[in-house]
């Protein structure tokens, strides 16, 4: 038997909270979008009116959600659990000045973090195989529609 969406983000907080300052709402493994698939060959650009900063994030990288802050991990999958090394976070943004642009859905679900800068992250997640649940647990707590 599968694991439920809440036990799926879960298992990426429980990785991800040793390195947090805060309690974790949320948080999902991803990819740089178009990276699962050489069909998808939109890059954002014209998202936020900023320049994709996608490629200065690792590949994947796990984004986490709390209260006041969103941190960005490099992760490395190692077997079926969600470990970070010591000083893996990479980034992290005040809540507050991300927002999220929502703008592909299906088996490879794709968004993007757009920073008040301008900057623009774009990202996908695989929603296939029972992953469409924790995905969206993670945009609504992302989004901070809880």
């Amino acid at each position: 038997m599968g694991k439920s969406p809440e036990q799926m983000i879960a298992m990426m907080v429980d990785g991800a909270q040793p390195h947090c300052d805060e309690p974790l709402d949320s948080a999902m493994i991803c990819s740089h979008a178009g990276s699962m698939s050489s069909a998808l060959t939109s890059r954002f650009v014209p998202l936020g009116g900023g320049l994709t900063k996608t490629s200065d994030l690792p590949n994947p990288v796990l984004i986490a959600v709390g209260p006041t802050t969103v941190y960005a991990f490099k992760y490395k999958p190692r077997g079926f659990k969600v470990k970070l090394k010591k000083g893996s976070e990479v980034a992290r943004w005040p809540r507050s000045s991300i927002d999220v642009e929502r703008t592909k859905e299906g088996g490879i679900s794709q968004f993007a973090l757009v920073t008040e800068q301008g900057e623009v992250y774009a990202l996908e997640v695989t929603t296939a195989l029972g992953g469409a649940g924790a995905y969206e647990l993670f945009m609504r707590s992302l989004a901070d529609e809880n």
